[in-house]
């Protein structure tokens, strides 16, 4: 899949700056369009603001702050683009961020935004927004760690496929093959066999066919098999630690009415702490 359009999630959060810089950067090594949307909605409340009228009162507070955010964010946006030598659009709301994403996400190829933890007030509050984002987009979603300023084709060296036979990974692999191509070395990862088992032959086996698809693709991949810890997620992020992976390609399952049950595990998990990028797909 060729990736001609990105789109990068903007908002009055620390990581907005580090977040655009990485996204046109991205934008640059892969010749693509840029779609740039800030959404200048406040995402919580400080702690000791309760009640109706306060909450209000703050609400619209943080939304004016925000507003006048906005034109400094535009003027990076254009300075940014203008020195990577690349096209753009501004969009800008002030509704719900996913509502947001949603009504631009259908005609882009990948979305960027990051991650999610769960060490604040503001991330409980926000926690869902790349999980909903990804069952929702249609497409692939690039999930940055916090604090990345960087990530292009060329700072790609090892990718971590998570893989099992489902529509959802196949998709993920598929939406990743742009990555994959460029990738110094790709591992295909099995997890949760149990080593020299009959288990662990069979996952080989079934492996095979996969590794010829992308050879022919132009990706030479390695398959790995990892016992199993008792948590999928917890395996994913160790063997990426392992193999010093750079990007971690996934799929995400279920459906949006499953959402907690789903994410409860191994998505929800990487999402919240992953120290290297997740490219997604549904």
């Amino acid at each position: 899949m060729a990736i001609s359009t990105l789109l990068v999630h903007l908002a009055p959060d620390p990581d907005c700056e580090t977040r655009l810089k990485a996204a046109a950067k991205l934008a640059q090594e892969m010749g693509a369009h840029l779609v740039a949307l800030y959404v200048a909605t406040p995402v919580h409340l400080p702690p000791g603001a309760e009640g109706r009228g306060a909450s209000a009162v703050f609400l619209q507070q943080a939304r004016e702050k925000a507003r006048e955010k906005a034109t400094a964010i535009e003027k990076l946006v254009k300075d940014i683009c203008a020195d990577a030598g690349i096209t753009y659009d501004w969009a800008y709301g002030e509704a719900d961020h996913l509502d947001h994403l949603l009504e631009e996400v259908h005609h882009v190829d990948l979305t960027i935004l990051n991650q999610v933890s769960f060490d604040s007030f503001e991330d409980r509050l926000m926690y869902q927004l790349p999980e909903k984002l990804v069952m929702g987009a249609g497409g692939p979603v690039l999930i940055l760690p916090k604090g990345m300023t960087e990530i292009g084709l060329k700072k790609i060296g090892t990718v971590l496929v998570a893989w099992t036979y489902s529509k959802e990974a196949i998709r993920a692999m598929r939406d990743a093959l742009p990555f994959l191509q460029q990738a110094d070395a790709v591992k295909l990862f099995t997890c949760g066999a149990l080593p020299k088992s009959k288990k662990d032959r069979e996952a080989a086996a079934a492996a095979e066919p996969v590794v010829e698809y992308l050879k022919r693709h132009g990706v030479n991949a390695d398959h790995i098999i990892h016992s199993i810890s008792g948590h999928a997620g917890e395996e994913i992020l160790d063997t990426a630690e392992t193999i010093h992976a750079d990007l971690i390609v996934m799929g995400a399952y279920g459906h949006t009415s499953l959402l907690d049950k789903l994410f409860g595990s191994a998505s929800r998990y990487v999402i919240g702490h992953t120290s290297v990028p997740v490219l997604m797909s549904h």
